[in-house]
């Protein structure tokens, strides 16, 4: 009965909104036309991981046990395809991180070094991939980017070679493509003079190096809760912190998990997205964006899948078992954006559905990926 009454919901809300989650001024962008073949193409080779899930553990939290850990990933994903990982016609990739609460709850820069690794194994150079997160301030608190001081004495302001990408710059969107949703913002900056309707309020903008101009990209997200979304993981980090103008659904929660499933459906970026890697060595079960020290844990576990919806329903499963230790009330029922995502064919939740695959690292094989 609860999931028809998310489907009720669901379908309430569109018509709602009588809008698609995604508008483009024109048909077909100039940027994405030429490639529909393509986003087409990284969607079926990844198909399978939609009902998949492959995990292996870490041998440690350092560079050597990220490094043969995501290289098992990446060697057991390429196993089952039967196909090798390679560069494509746009020879780009972009990675996606969460920095929102700050240095003790980021994408381990770890984690991070061992992707861009196993990246550069297949074709691609460090200036073919950029790195992609909300606040360039919380990209450089958290190690993503040089500090300022550095910069003036002449240091790159990038990722070791690596071109790092904010969002809230504005620099790296396409008028064409955003998220158009009627909620409009609360913040007095954003105050509606004389009753005039702009309609800029209702866009949410999408960065282009995550689905216009890449072959694919990759989802390194952490786990917390967060109001309205409940969890937050891959779904979270692929919508909330990954648009403009997000603190509309912030400051409305109850709209959080709404635009959040809405904004993983649109196609173009959701069949770019070749996987998500999620690290239960970082995470946090109570406090939300706000970084707890004493709510964390950490676990030497780390899983890939295409299908965001299950590693999230893991990920709500894992925030409960540490909120009970704790004394905490669970996250109850499950999230509706589990069930909001189900019902558009993002993933499904139900694990009884979803083959888990265990590949076990063979420890030694490489010394910090060298």
């Amino acid at each position: 009965m609860s999931n028809f009454k998310n489907i009720i919901l669901l379908f309430a809300v569109f018509a709602f909104c009588g809008i698609l989650p995604l508008r483009a001024e024109d048909e077909v962008s100039e940027e994405a036309g030429a490639d529909e073949g393509e986003a087409a193409g990284v969607s079926r080779n990844t198909e399978f991981l939609r009902d998949t899930i492959i995990e292996t553990r870490l041998p440690n939290l350092g560079a050597d046990g990220y490094y043969e850990a995501v290289e098992t990933l990446f060697k057991t994903y390429e196993k089952l395809l039967s196909s090798k990982i390679s560069r494509g016609k746009k020879g780009k990739v972009g990675i996606k991180v969460y920095t929102n609460s700050g240095p003790g709850m980021s994408t381990p820069l770890e984690l991070v070094d061992a992707v861009i690794a196993q990246l550069e194994k297949r074709g691609y150079g460090k200036g073919d991939i950029s790195i992609v997160d909300m606040s360039r301030r919380k990209l450089r608190d958290c190690g993503f980017l040089p500090k300022l001081s550095e910069v003036r004495e002449g240091k790159t302001d990038d990722y070791k070679g690596v071109n790092v990408v904010d969002i809230d710059s504005g620099k790296y969107f396409s008028k064409r493509w955003f998220y158009d949703n009627p909620l409009t913002p609360k913040s007095t900056r954003y105050r509606i003079i004389k009753d005039i309707y702009d309609p800029e309020l209702r866009k949410s903008y999408l960065p282009v190096p995550l689905f216009l101009t890449v072959d694919f990209w990759i989802n390194l997200p952490v786990i917390t809760d967060m109001e309205g979304l409940g969890v937050c993981a891959c779904l979270g980090n692929s919508s909330i912190w990954n648009m403009s103008n997000n603190e509309r659904f912030l400051k409305q929660p109850a709209n959080a998990s709404m635009a959040a499933a809405e904004v993983c459906a649109i196609p173009e970026l959701r069949d770019s997205l070749i996987f998500n890697i999620l690290t239960f060595a970082r995470g946090q079960f109570v406090g939300g964006a706000i970084f707890n020290a004493r709510c964390s844990f950490s676990e030497p576990s780390i899983m890939m899948s295409a299908n965001s919806v299950a590693l999230d329903y893991i990920a709500w499963e894992t925030l409960n078992k540490y909120r009970r230790s704790m004394g905490f009330s669970p996250i109850d029922p499950m999230p509706p954006l589990l069930n909001y995502c189900r019902e558009l064919k993002i993933g499904d939740w139900d694990m009884r559905k979803v083959k888990k695959i265990y590949a076990p690292v063979r420890s030694g094989r490489s010394s910090g990926g060298k």
